[in-house]
């Protein structure tokens, strides 16, 4: 499969350099030609001239300039590219005063003729030039946005990583308040972990699940919880949309709720809330939730024991979605309020 590849590209590279010629000999054949209303002989000067072009031209573009690119010397590069055209127009010169039998003296090889013959060659060459630089800039830029791409897979592999130990360690946490209390929830909250487990580990491993599944995570979380806070929670949890068949990294949203949970709610001992509402909208997934915050002044911090929180949150959103997704965080003195918009 590679060589086959390689043999198309090597024919590509081949057909673009004979049409480049091609132009060439026509190009200046038939303007020549115009001018001294005699096209075919300016056609096959044209195609004389071809190899003394072609040499002055593949000699700047793979050794003059590697050298420039190599070296950054400039002086130097300019003199050898300038004494290269100098010579190719000389040889041109002398050749064609010897296909028009002329003679070939001193005087007859410099004038006027020769500083067309040099900036026709020059002309040549510098497209030629301009092409490979622009090719060279495009190379460029593809193996830096390769290599961009392998980063940040990288570092999303390494976020994800992170995610679900951090995943890990809050639900047996969720099992161990439960077992404290003695609840007899504690056989179903192990259920409930389990089948938790069995979507973090089965289901979210592809780069995009479907938000119903992510709902499904949440929602199985949120019972989780439940069974710890009882009826002293107030919990709304709305779904607007078709949900089937809109995508989303997975556990994206559901590291907010965690947020709600862990960092808000549980810190709340008098009437603790959490608000959260999801809406497809089009090709937009809109996202708002809010959590209510203890009664005393203090501030809502993210768990730096093991945690990974907002910020791991806000990286994959950089990574995945760039420039199409919209975070507004607002921390208020009574609540923490999220809302994000995803445009897919």
């Amino acid at each position: 499969m590679s060589q086959h590849k390689n043999f198309k590209w090597q024919n590509k590279r081949i057909l673009t350099h004979f049409l480049f010629w091609l132009f060439y000999v026509l190009f200046f054949g038939l303007i020549y030609g115009k001018y001294g209303n005699d096209y075919s002989w300016y056609l096959l000067e044209s195609l004389c001239m071809l190899p003394f072009i072609m040499l002055a031209t593949y000699l700047t573009i793979y050794s003059i300039l590697p050298f420039y690119l190599k070296k950054r010397k400039l002086l130097i590069t300019v003199l050898l590219e300038f004494s290269l055209l100098f010579a190719v127009t000389l040889g041109e010169r002398i050749f064609l005063r010897m296909l028009n039998s002329l003679p070939v003296t001193f005087n007859s090889l410099f004038g006027v003729t020769f500083l067309y013959l040099m900036l026709e060659t020059n002309f040549m060459v510098a497209i030629a030039f301009a092409v490979k630089i622009v090719k060279k800039w495009f190379d460029q830029q593809q193996e830096k946005h390769e290599m961009e791409k392998r980063n940040l897979k990288t570092e999303l592999s390494l976020l994800k990583s992170q995610l679900q130990p951090h995943f890990l360690f809050n639900a047996m946490n969720n099992l161990y308040a439960l077992s404290l209390e003695k609840s007899s929830k504690t056989s179903e909250g192990i259920a409930k972990i389990s089948e938790l487990l069995s979507s973090v580990l089965y289901e979210c491993n592809e780069a995009e699940i479907t938000l119903e599944k992510e709902i499904k995570l949440i929602g199985n979380f949120i019972d989780l919880e439940k069974m710890r806070y009882g009826s002293r929670l107030k919990l709304d949890f709305e779904v607007i949309g078709t949900v089937e068949k809109m995508k989303i990294a997975p556990m994206l949203l559901f590291a907010f709720i965690e947020n709600c949970f862990k960092h808000g709610t549980s810190n709340d001992s008098e009437n603790p809330f959490i608000k959260i509402k999801l809406e497809v909208a089009g090709n937009s997934i809109i996202f708002n939730c809010e959590n209510s915050k203890p009664s005393q002044n203090q501030n809502i911090k993210e768990n730096t024991k093991g945690g990974i929180g907002l910020m791991n949150v806000k990286k994959r959103l950089d990574i995945i979605y760039h420039d199409k997704y919209n975070l507004n965080i607002t921390d208020e003195k009574s609540k923490f309020i999220v809302w994000l918009r995803i445009t897919k």
